[in-house]
């Protein structure tokens, strides 16, 4: 289905609009530096130190920001009651509820002896992964006392290759850590090493189901890590930066804002 819903928005974006297919409900104003979306088609906008919320209509509903912390490094809204917002520079995370009100204080990572920390994302167990490039590991910390639990070594040494990872998102019981010059390196839930998906220059992508969704090269593309094939469709306009696609919705970031388009099946 989502491949369906993919090639639809496409066609529309670039040729002639199929009015009963496709429709634009809202194009979002703004400077913004990324976006993100939950499976209960939410879009997640990010200006810096302000994260906006909107439902799957484009109505915005809340927003969330603390000066004291500055910008927003990394938003993980995988699970919609429970939004990881972190922040590089402390390194620091905090938990949002669906209403994008901080669920408790923030989380200094140096006192859980992590004091280098470059990328976040939740995981499946409602624990944490955290890419700790001093030791050059991913390292699990547990939801309720935040022991570390699980860790996958030194991967540069597992790889035998020098590593720099720029994205981490934990979907379908996989952790998938980006390194633009290496490709998608894949781990198990429990921290063992699976394969790198020769996937390279990315800066971040979406998985959805068995597909790996980003933009390169004035495409969308995607690619099933389990069947291993892989679908490109140009796009005509070489201002998307980034895309999101969630049932029945497309999210298209631009340097002028988002659309967000609805699909009919």
């Amino acid at each position: 289905m989502f491949l369906l819903v993919l090639h639809v928005c496409l066609s529309f974006l670039n040729g002639p609009p199929v009015s009963d297919k496709i429709s634009l409900l809202k194009h979002i104003e703004g400077k913004i530096s990324s976006i993100t979306s939950d499976q209960l088609q939410n879009l997640y906008v990010l200006k810096n130190d302000v994260l906006e919320k909107y439902d799957a209509n484009g109505k915005f509903l809340y927003s969330y920001s603390d000066n004291t912390l500055g910008r927003i490094d990394f938003v993980d809204a995988s699970d919609p009651m429970k939004t990881l917002v972190f922040y590089k520079a402390f390194p620091e995370f905090l938990i949002l509820d669906n209403t994008l009100t901080v669920s408790g204080p923030g989380v200094p990572l140096q006192q859980y002896g992590l004091e280098q920390v470059s990328l976040a994302c939740t995981s499946y167990d409602r624990g944490y992964w955290f890419y700790n490039p001093a030791n050059l590991e991913l390292v699990h910390l547990t939801s309720d006392d935040l022991v570390a639990n699980k860790t996958t070594g030194n991967i540069s040494s597992l790889l035998n290759e020098a590593i720099h990872p720029n994205f981490l998102v934990e979907q379908n019981n996989r952790v998938f850590l980006n390194d633009s010059a290496q490709g998608v390196l894949v781990f198990d839930i429990y921290g063992a090493y699976y394969k790198t998906i020769p996937i390279k220059g990315l800066n971040q992508f979406q998985v959805s189901a068995d597909q790996i969704i980003y933009l390169q090269d004035k495409s969308i593309r995607t690619y099933n890590f389990r069947s291993l094939s892989e679908d490109v469709i140009p796009l005509s306009d070489p201002a998307a930066l980034a895309i999101r696609v969630e049932k029945e919705r497309l999210y298209i970031l631009t340097d002028k804002g988002v659309d967000i388009y609805a699909v009919k099946q």
